[in-house]
């Protein structure tokens, strides 16, 4: 269940600015129930079916929502559920995959809570998932990506900072200002299996870090994201021909120093 600090009845006094720590700065998801899948592309009423670029809402009881974008086209049009978390697999064929980003580019976004303005506030992100076979994977990757359309390829991303898993090897990609990916293998790996957390943290300025089960990764790059830049936290997987099998999410947490700004936009 999200977990976060409230204003309590009462609390607010007036003329008397209220004090930081009671606005919410850390979320924590943990993939305990299966979401409701519902359609996002189309204004008129329309069942899920897996169609490639439509985009699908997914709503969790702890508050979670995920919009997901479909690459080509999906038999499955949900996550399957486990007694782990929800696994984020979907079909099991080469080049199939998906997109997660917790703020859509059609939509006002929740500032400092889904979607994070560089040089507001620093914030961070971190999901702990599995991965059954990782030769699997073309790309497996999570971090924080502007704010903008859906994109069939990583690489077209706009501007993105992100810890991504290919064939096993954990490697740091960036993308600025629509310019060519940059990656560096961290030198760390993930085996078949196994459960990692993936983080990557933002300064104010914009400087980007990144940690491995809470370590810093054995080899790193540096990057910063444009100031202003509005950017969410996001998920990108491609299948690879011998496909990654279950990838089955189990928490996903995102801190900021201020939280939402929405609420505490007096606050400096």
């Amino acid at each position: 269940m999200a977990q976060s600090k409230h204003v309590l009845y009462g609390q607010e006094k007036a003329g008397v600015a209220l004090n930081k720590s009671v606005y919410d700065n850390e979320q924590i998801y943990r993939f305990g129930t299966p979401p409701v899948v519902s359609d996002y592309e189309h204004t008129a009423a329309q069942l899920v079916d897996g169609t490639a670029g439509d985009t699908t809402l997914h709503q969790y009881a702890d508050g979670l929502s995920l919009t997901m974008y479909p690459i080509v086209g999906q038999a499955i049009d949900k996550p399957g559920a486990s007694t782990s978390g929800m696994d984020y697999g979907y079909d099991q064929t080469d080049n199939d995959g998906i997109q997660l980003c917790m703020s859509d580019s059609t939509v006002k976004g929740r500032e400092g809570i889904d979607r994070f303005t560089v040089g507001k506030q620093a914030f961070e992100a971190e999901l702990t998932f599995s991965i059954a076979d990782v030769s699997g994977t073309d790309d497996c990757a999570f971090g924080f990506a502007k704010v903008d359309v859906h994109r069939a390829a990583i690489d077209d991303c706009d501007e993105m900072a992100v810890l991504n898993v290919i064939s096993g090897d954990i490697k740091i990609e960036t993308v600025l200002n629509d310019g060519t990916t940059s990656t560096t293998d961290t030198t760390d790996n993930w085996a078949d299996g196994e459960t990692h957390a993936l983080k990557v943290k933002v300064s104010k300025a914009g400087a980007v870090t990144y940690q491995i089960d809470g370590a810093a990764p054995s080899t790193t790059a540096t990057f910063s994201f444009d100031v202003g830049e509005v950017v969410t936290p996001m998920y990108y997987m491609l299948h690879a021909s011998d496909v990654a099998g279950a990838i089955i999410f189990q928490k996903l947490i995102v801190k900021s120093d201020k939280g939402s700004l929405e609420a505490a936009s007096e606050l400096d």
